[in-house]
């Protein structure tokens, strides 16, 4: 693939939030009424435990990807503290938008507490660059990028594969008429899909950064404004949801403004990483192609992995304690 940058800026969207935070658990349990002494795996507190990520994650943007214009970090009413020792020449490039930002005339619908309906809400950062990179706040990179890594001219590069788009069994179309189940990667993918009018194959993408444009999203959703508010109405991940990443990628897909590529390559760790992981997060230094990191669920890990995961990633992204930038 022979890939062509624009001088357009390109910017790094990152979602963020603080379990911890005595504030936020208020609104969680007030939010889970009766259903705070039992929760359901949808308010898992691992899906809002902080493990120190983002201050990675924004160094390793910082450090690996600089013409990055602008870092936002999307959050609820937090700020990260780390930012207090960013560097004076780099505070300005990195920017804390609340929920109620990018909800603005559907404030209604806030608070929430899931992935998924924020998402859906992200291409309205205001200032936000037409061409962005989406960050889950535990993925990382980890070694030099370009911008053609992500953007051809306009189109943005995807990393994924093109799977038959299989039609929902009845019981599995009826749970999803009652909200019944837990929405899986491929069913939130599937349905994307559908929605941007796949009929046979759709692309399939994992664990990483997702190169998107704000424009895509705009342009849909001003047609189909419905969707867009019903998958941002749920406080909690409902089986009855899109990924709205799987959207765009799949809207660009399908008319022929995405590019396929199978590098640089990415590393995924799954939940409660130990030794094993360890021995493949060394085995990086020797993928020169592998520049980008997942690692989900460090809450869970053993003190094994977390010793030598803080020793590995302070030396190979750092974090902000001097002038290292």
């Amino acid at each position: 693939m022979s890939a062509r940058t624009t001088d357009a800026p390109i910017d790094a969207v990152i979602t963020w939030v603080d379990g911890d935070d005595p504030a936020h658990r208020q609104k969680l349990e007030q939010c889970l009424g009766w259903r705070a002494r039992w929760k359901p795996k949808a308010a898992a507190r691992t899906r809002y435990a902080d493990s120190g990520e983002l201050e990675y994650c924004v160094s390793s943007l910082l450090r690996f990807a600089p013409w990055l214009r602008r870092i936002f970090i999307v959050t609820d009413a937090q700020t990260p503290a780390f930012l207090n020792n960013l560097p004076r020449d780099l505070a300005d490039r990195v920017r804390v938008v609340d929920h109620t930002a990018i909800f603005a005339g559907y404030e209604d619908l806030l608070p929430t507490f899931n992935s998924l309906s924020i998402e859906t809400m992200l291409w309205r950062v205001p200032g936000l660059a037409d061409r962005f990179i989406y960050f889950n706040d535990d993925c990382f990179l980890v070694k030099p990028v370009a911008p053609s890594d992500f953007f051809d001219d306009d189109h943005p590069v995807l990393r994924g594969d093109i799977r038959p788009l299989a039609k929902d069994a009845a019981d599995k179309r009826l749970k999803r008429l009652f909200g019944i189940g837990r929405p899986s990667l491929r069913t939130l993918q599937c349905e994307a899909a559908r929605l941007a009018g796949g009929a046979s194959r759709f692309l399939v993408v994992g664990h990483v950064p997702h190169p998107m444009r704000v424009s895509t999203l705009s342009d849909y959703f001003a047609s189909h404004p419905q969707p867009m508010r019903r998958n941002a109405s749920y406080p909690l991940r409902n089986i009855r949801q899109f990924w709205t990443v799987a959207l765009a990628n799949n809207l660009e897909w399908l008319k022929g403004t995405a590019r396929l590529s199978e590098t640089p390559e990415s590393l995924y760790l799954g939940s409660a990483p130990g030794a094993r992981e360890i021995e493949l997060v060394e085995s990086i230094d020797e993928r020169p192609e592998c520049r980008f990191l997942c690692a989900q669920s460090l809450d869970g890990a053993s003190e094994e992995f977390m010793a030598f995961w803080v020793s590995w990633m302070d030396r190979t992204v750092g974090r902000f304690q001097g002038d290292q930038y």
